[in-house]
């Protein structure tokens, strides 16, 4: 489900048009925790706000009246960088369900501005973040084709497996840029993520992937012997490595699938690991993440 299909669901059921682009949040619950998570202007709360929370089965509508949280400083995360607020609204009905579960909030409880629930049609699901509607005699058609997934600064629970696995699954040939690609921990992560592939695909089927990366030319020739010796490590999973280097300045992934998937640091989305032993080292979900934005599109 999109935000303007979900403003389309409210306006039709409330009987006349109040939500729209401009004044209304749109989140779905996050595939790393129980919540639903989005992140509000500061200044958007000087005026009346509505927030949508999107499941399987209903769409929540929640209205904010103007100047409710006067100093958001006082009420929830701040994300300094955007001037906004980081909102986590728990979805876990056992667990603090919808008050904001955001370290660095104070709890605030939703379920006073809860003004409509409304439960979704028979034909409408939300799966994977994307909307679906079935047809009579026909398979499933998507209709949205773009996911935007945000990681916060220290978030835990993200690895390569939840991000990319079943989104890339079934594809023969991959096209990553990253041209970030140059330290022993950058040629680590393409390793992790070459592994991952490796056990994400049938065993007996090969599978294609192009690096396109880049290098300051003094260090160009240090890089193609750390692909060249990546290249002969990954064929042992069923990967044929291939690279190139070219100066682009995006990062993403192209898959054969029709899938491209946008990158907003590149591989390179953890904070260093602390410590001769930790957990971290053997477990992406352990490792902080920093801050980043990656986008997946279907062409």
């Amino acid at each position: 489900m999109t935000k303007t299909q979900g403003i389309s669901f409210i306006n039709k059921s409330h009987g006349a048009v109040k939500l729209n682009t401009r004044n209304t949040t749109f989140a779905k619950i996050s595939s790393s925790r129980p919540a639903w998570w989005m992140n509000i202007k500061m200044t958007n709360f000087e005026k009346d706000w509505n927030i949508l929370l999107a499941d399987e089965k209903e769409l929540k509508w929640i209205f904010i009246p103007a100047d409710t949280f006067k100093d958001t400083h006082d009420h929830f995360r701040i994300w300094e960088a955007k001037k906004a607020v980081d909102i986590y609204i728990s979805s876990d009905k056992n667990d603090r369900y919808l008050k904001d579960v955001s370290s660095g909030g104070s709890e605030v409880n939703f379920k006073p501005f809860l003004k409509k629930i409304i439960s979704l049609p028979q034909d409408v699901k939300i799966e994977e973040g994307e909307f679906i509607r079935n047809k009579k005699g026909s398979e499933k058609s998507l209709e949205t084709l773009t996911h935007q997934k945000i990681l916060t600064e220290g978030q835990k629970g993200i690895s390569y497996q939840n991000l990319f696995a079943h989104r890339l699954k079934g594809s023969k040939k991959i096209i990553l840029q990253d041209p970030y690609i140059r330290l022993q921990h950058q040629f680590q992560n393409l390793l992790e993520f070459c592994v991952m592939l490796g056990n994400n695909k049938i065993i007996e089927e090969k599978l294609e992937i192009e690096v396109i990366s880049w290098n300051t030319k003094e260090f160009l020739e240090h890089s193609r012997s750390s692909f060249d010796e990546l290249t002969t490590s990954v064929a042992e999973l069923g990967i044929d490595l291939t690279f190139k280097f070219e100066k682009h300045h995006d990062r993403f992934i192209e898959a054969d699938n029709g899938l491209k998937i946008i990158l907003g640091r590149g591989l390179d989305i953890f904070e260093k690991t602390v410590g001769r032993f930790s957990v971290g080292e053997v477990d992406q979900t352990w490792r902080k993440c920093k801050a980043c934005e990656i986008t997946y599109v279907k062409k």
